[in-house]
């Protein structure tokens, strides 16, 4: 259990150190190319993404159940996984940079950001290297270089616009970062691990993981497509100078997201145990939890509202003024958010995965739907309301497909200030305890 918690926090640090440092360092970026460029850069990482969350294979969940079943076999499962979605990358980096060339003709510069976009889909295939490491409760091995060239180029990147880089440089940086990361990773896999096992590429092997991996590969591209196709559909219904604008609220909106997340994996254990324990505390956590996410958010979101005017002139300058009203808007998608995050794991610990697909299949074609009617009338308010309408659509969704009615049970109780204070009151005295006994043990 103690390793649990420790990978918890290393993953926790991982957010923390990119979170703050990420959002000031992209606003600064933001700020000096302008709305424009900035935009047509955005545009080539969302379609990247996109596409490139095929290349995945749906091998960050299957690897690390593969490798935890089958010790013997680590390192063939390893480089098999590696050299599948090292191909997988390859098509799909084609596949990208061919979607530009039709649809882009005779602009160079969407071409150029794309090209490196995609190459960062090639590097991330030795994200199997992290999958080892996961299984192997030791997830710190790939923080530490991760985080560490991440703050590194943090620095660089400040260097760039102070001698007032084009944006060339920044791409140039962006993967030569990705690459220094991943290249420290392996040396460090080949120390600790290369005299364990040999590293041996199985056909037969890749062939069954394939097969598995098909719905996870579906419901990945479905996710992403979620997430990034704004991006993309205002990219094409407008401009790459309203992108920009609506990128930069959306950076801040989702900056608190990372919150949920590293909540619901240090979550997750406990609450595995509490059910098998007690199902009605298992039932108590999920509706505290649901709780405090509900008025974190709305908190959030009240505060980002109040102060929108005056934190994107801060961050990225006159220019990105529009982007305050998107901004206004986009953050209320956080509330949906921080719900669905909490439901979700109530969903995978009951073993109902497909419920989560389902949902997102729904907000996609709301959110597809929504932005095809308003980006041409209102560009990125249109699509800040498109995103919000979408993450509420999914939180119903997956409200409405919980057969065991549970969700609906714990929605219903989470409007209570009353109840919340309590909340809040118990997770103040329960960090205490924590905090006073790994004091006491790292004193000892």
């Amino acid at each position: 259990m103690y390793k649990l918690f420790e990978n918890s926090g290393w993953l926790l640090i991982d957010k923390l150190s990119k979170l703050f440092p990420g959002i000031i360092i992209m606003a600064l970026i933001g700020r000096h190319l302008g709305p424009e460029e900035f935009g047509i850069w955005n545009y080539a990482l969302a379609l990247t993404t996109i596409i490139g969350s095929v290349s995945i294979l749906g091998m960050d969940r299957l690897a690390v159940k593969e490798i935890i079943n089958n010790e013997q076999r680590q390192g063939t499962i390893v480089a098999t996984v590696i050299l599948m979605r090292f191909c997988a990358a390859i098509i799909c980096t084609a596949l990208s940079i061919g979607i530009v060339l039709f649809t882009r003709k005779q602009q160079l510069l969407y071409l150029y950001c794309t090209i490196f976009s995609a190459l960062i889909i090639i590097l991330q295939s030795f994200d199997v290297l992290d999958y080892f490491y996961q299984a192997k409760n030791n997830i710190k091995r790939v923080i530490i270089p991760k985080v560490s060239v991440f703050i590194t180029f943090c620095i660089i990147k400040l260097v760039i616009i102070f001698f007032n880089g084009t944006l060339m440089a920044f791409l140039w940086a962006s993967v030569i970062e990705l690459l220094l990361t991943y290249l420290i990773i392996i040396i460090v896999f080949g120390y600790y691990n290369g005299t364990d096992f040999s590293l041996r590429i199985d056909r037969h092997m890749a062939k069954i993981l394939l097969k598995q991996s098909w719905p996870l590969i579906l419901s990945n591209l479905v996710v992403v497509l979620f997430m990034k196709i704004d991006l993309v559909l205002l990219g094409l219904l407008s401009n790459p100078n309203e992108l920009g604008k609506y990128v930069g609220a959306a950076k801040i909106s989702e900056l608190w997201y990372a919150l949920p997340t590293v909540m619901s994996v240090a979550i997750l254990p406990g609450l595995i145990q509490k059910k098998k324990n007690s199902y009605n505390a298992y039932l108590l956590t999920l509706e505290k939890w649901l709780r405090l996410s509900f008025w974190l958010s709305m908190a959030i979101a009240l505060v980002i509202t109040l102060t929108a005017h005056l934190i994107i002139p801060f961050l990225y300058g006159k220019g990105y003024m529009a982007a305050s009203w998107m901004l206004m808007i986009h953050v209320w998608a956080g509330i949906p958010v921080f719900l669905c995050i909490v439901l979700v794991q109530y969903l995978f610990v009951e073993g109902e995965y497909k419920i989560y697909l389902y949902a997102n299949v729904y907000g996609l074609i709301v959110n597809v739907a929504v932005n095809f009617i308003l980006i041409p009338a209102y560009g990125g308010i249109g699509a800040a309301i498109a995103t919000v309408a979408a993450y509420f659509t999914v939180f119903g969704v997956l409200l409405l497909l919980d057969k065991r009615g549970e969700g609906f049970r714990l929605t219903k109780k989470m409007f209570s200030p009353i109840l919340v204070l309590s909340d809040i009151k118990q997770l103040n005295t329960s960090l205490r305890v924590f905090t006073g006994q790994l004091f006491t043990k790292n004193v000892l």
